[in-house]
């Protein structure tokens, strides 16, 4: 039998660890909804924008970089870089978009040193949350490694969906809500903190298995390796 993960499931399992009474399908209005989905929002926001997990991990390959050297000197960084491209906008209006970039590689995978990120405004325009936001690096083709912050809410995308998650980050959000407004429904401060260590476990729990699920570097080889690609063309021109 399919388990079903959805919002009002999650927000009813935290409401229950509170000991408070579940909500019914369509309740959007009671105040038990509102603080859970505060509680819920609050917990998605805090655990995906400060850690990495494949959930809200994207690649994404880029193969049609703008050359700098067509763009005016106020586009330009002040760094000497050769190429840019736009990443996904970062503010409040893009709640699904580009959290930050965790690596960027060359086309054969190998991991590129050379790149920077910067949030542009152009000269004369008011400062917005949708300023372009760029990435600078000096190879044309590249794949960029970024984090996501999903909604949970449902939808078509994959991060829309809590249902979507596997279960140590499922029981991550839901332990959170429940510790973040156990005093609030409860007003037990001995049953936040105990709700709180829960989820202290839960979180190290659900980084220890994705660490074992994703290596944290690849085997090194002369192939990959930018320590000896630099040691064999020392000295070259």
């Amino acid at each position: 039998m399919t388990i079903e993960h959805g919002k009002i499931q999650v927000m009813n399992n935290a409401l229950r660890m509170v000991g408070s009474y579940h909500l019914e399908n369509g309740d959007t209005t009671s105040v038990s909804y509102q603080i859970a989905d505060r509680a819920f929002d609050d917990a998605i926001v805090s655990i995906f924008s400060e850690n990495v997990f494949t959930f809200n991990t994207i690649r994404k390959y880029y193969s049609d970089a703008t050359d700098l050297s067509t763009l005016s000197d106020a586009e330009k960084p002040a760094e000497q870089w050769k190429y840019r491209v736009s990443l996904p906008n970062k503010g409040p209006s893009n709640y699904q978009g580009f959290q930050r970039v965790i690596k960027v590689t060359n086309k054969e995978g190998n991991a590129l040193l050379d790149w920077y990120a910067e949030i542009y405004q152009a000269p004369g325009t008011a400062v917005v949350y949708d300023e372009p936001y760029y990435l600078y690096t000096t190879e044309k083709d590249f794949h960029i490694y970024y984090t996501f912050v999903p909604n949970g809410e449902g939808g078509v995308n994959r991060g829309d969906t809590i249902g979507n998650m596997d279960a140590h980050l499922i029981r991550a959000v839901t332990l959170y809500m429940a510790q973040s407004m156990c005093i609030e429904l409860s007003g037990s401060e001995t049953r936040q903190q105990a709700l709180l260590v829960q989820y202290e476990r839960a979180i190290r729990r659900a980084r220890v298995i994705e660490g074992r699920g994703n290596p944290s570097q690849r085997y090194i080889h002369d192939g990959n390796s930018q320590l000896m690609n630099s040691h064999y063309g020392y000295g070259s021109v």
